[in-house]
């Protein structure tokens, strides 16, 4: 099961925040667009459209993240009109399906005391940086992890029901959380975590016993003494050069040279996630991290960290919108 993720007053904000998570609104769509395109004239393209309606990939690539405006509580979408992102959602119609997911979302999930609600839980996994791999059974992850959102989503889409915990309505919504969370996993931070004790040294949680408070939630819980912004916060921003104005001929070829995942697609996942924890690890390379105070850590950034940044960000986009095409057509070949 997943270590106890205890919600202080800024993890509360971020819980209630939807742009702040995996790559923010523009990254998500940025996966999309690159997906859409690489699939364009397939038989993926014309079935997507028709779960799709009028919206696009790159519209619905966002849905996971406004579904966390539905308060916990009352189960009632809150605050239309904060996110510009998450406004085509916002009609009858379409906060009664955000809250619908919700709700059949909520509890359906094994929950310890102080974790999110089961569909916020399945947009990340904690896997600490040293493995460098994914393995299910590591301290971070769970069955309803991202790695399992994206099985479950894959399963749906090809007429299987959805494994349990998760609750999934249909094609449709399936869809709609399939191309967030490809986006999620490729996200390093929202894969791959460090662990520091209370002195900001790393620690391995799967060594001796584990502590709880070790958890930086994947950054959330570490305060870049630069920016005041939380490290996860500014990997899931995206430079302007890396949005969806700027997918053109000369990256789409680079995502086409993007090889298949080998094996099952069932499999695919957790070869993703494992790249993705490898990634994580570079990210956290260089870094200073300081001692503990309340419930955060602090941080220096190395003076060349953005352009490092940007570098992995590139990567993991391409490779997201790839996988994701790739993926679309091996479930409608």
């Amino acid at each position: 099961m997943h270590p106890l993720r205890p919600l202080s007053l800024i993890a509360i904000a971020i819980a209630f925040t939807p742009s702040a998570f995996a790559w923010g609104p523009d990254g998500h769509r940025t996966v999309a667009t690159l997906a859409q395109k690489l699939i364009a004239g397939s038989n993926a393209a014309t079935q997507v459209q028709a779960l799709l309606g009028n919206f696009s990939l790159a519209d619905v690539a966002v849905w996971a993240d406004c579904a966390k405006g539905v308060n916990q509580s009352t189960f009632k979408y809150e605050h239309p009109g904060t996110y510009p992102e998450c406004k085509i959602f916002e009609t009858a119609e379409g906060e009664a399906a955000m809250e619908d997911f919700v709700r059949r979302n909520s509890t359906n999930c094994p929950l310890k005391p102080g974790e999110e609600i089961c569909h916020k839980q399945y947009h990340y996994t904690d896997v600490a940086i040293q493995h460098q791999t994914y393995l299910l059974g590591f301290v971070g992850t769970r069955d309803d992890d991202i790695v399992g959102a994206v099985i479950a989503t894959t399963h749906v889409l090809k007429g299987d029901p959805a494994p349990a915990p998760f609750n999934i309505k249909d094609k449709a919504e399936a869809l709609r959380l399939l191309v967030h969370y490809v986006g999620d996993i490729h996200q390093p931070l929202h894969v791959g975590a460090v662990y520091l004790d209370a002195q900001g040294n790393e620690t391995i949680p799967d060594t001796g016993t584990f502590d709880p408070k070790t958890a930086t939630r994947g950054g959330n819980s570490i305060i870049v003494k630069s920016t005041k912004q939380n490290l996860h916060a500014t990997w899931d921003a995206i430079p302007g050069v890396l949005t969806l104005s700027h997918v053109n001929a000369a990256w789409l070829t680079s995502a086409r040279k993007i090889p298949a995942t080998a094996g099952s697609d069932f499999d695919w996942p957790k070869k993703w996630a494992s790249e993705s924890v490898a990634q994580a690890n570079l990210a956290m390379s260089g870094l200073a991290f300081g001692p503990e105070t309340g419930t955060h850590w602090t941080v220096v950034l190395p003076a060349s960290y953005t352009t490092k940044m940007k570098s992995i960000k590139k990567v993991q986009l391409t490779r997201g919108g790839a996988r994701l095409a790739q993926l679309l057509q091996d479930i409608w070949p």
